[in-house]
């Protein structure tokens, strides 16, 4: 409250005086909170043994304030990676045996992609998705809506009884993955690639027909 000079001065009741002190607080400009930054480098420096008395050198704040920001950068990005990577798996362990206007090639193209990324479950059940599509590309398999990897792994045995126990242990492993919430390793997921790889070289025996 600001008096002027021409009038007498003010003898305020102590209500009064504790109101106008209050009045004036009020105003916020008398603020002393510390900005986070300083508590931050007030906190480091403790941590380091006192600050400018530890022969620290002022230079030296800014630099280690910059390296904990980009630590924790660091943490974040790796968590939100690893977030999205298990997003990844739990839609390709959603979809079952087919998607639906999916081809072989592009199950191929999404298991080299997660094998880029060491999603070896992603890469186990696209790889093994494109054995059954491509069975049915080449008219070895019917296009049945809802086939199971067991069901796949029955009807192409006999096509390719040298590969039977690799298709059923492909399977067995897929269906571990998909429905046991089980994690496949890197070699489960290469030899099922390796299976997509074999079984579209081969030639598959077909069943003789019995001229009469």
């Amino acid at each position: 409250m600001i008096v002027p000079f021409d009038q007498p001065p003010l003898d305020p009741s102590s209500p009064q005086a504790q109101q106008w002190a209050r009045d004036e607080l009020a105003h916020g400009r008398y603020d002393t909170s510390v900005p986070w930054w300083r508590r931050l480098t007030e906190w480091l420096l403790s941590q380091t043994g006192g600050g400018h008395s530890a022969g620290v050198p002022s230079w030296m704040v800014p630099v280690v304030v910059v390296v904990v920001l980009a630590a924790v950068a660091l943490i974040v990005a790796l968590v939100l990676r690893r977030e999205g990577r298990a997003t990844r798996t739990r839609g390709a362990r959603s979809a079952g045996l087919a998607e639906e206007g999916l081809r072989a090639g592009d199950y191929r193209r999404r298991a080299r992609a997660a094998a880029g990324q060491g999603d070896w479950d992603a890469v186990l059940l696209d790889s093994y998705r494109a054995v059954a599509a491509s069975a049915v590309e080449r008219t070895l398999l019917d296009e049945l809506p809802g086939r199971t990897a067991h069901e796949a792994a029955v009807a192409l045995g006999p096509l390719f009884p040298e590969h039977r126990d690799a298709l059923e242990a492909t399977a067995a492993a897929f269906d571990a993955v998909r429905y046991g919430h089980l994690s496949a390793t890197s070699d489960q997921a290469r030899r099922a690639a390796d299976l997509d790889e074999t079984v579209l070289r081969s030639r598959p025996r077909l069943p003789s027909v019995t001229a009469r």
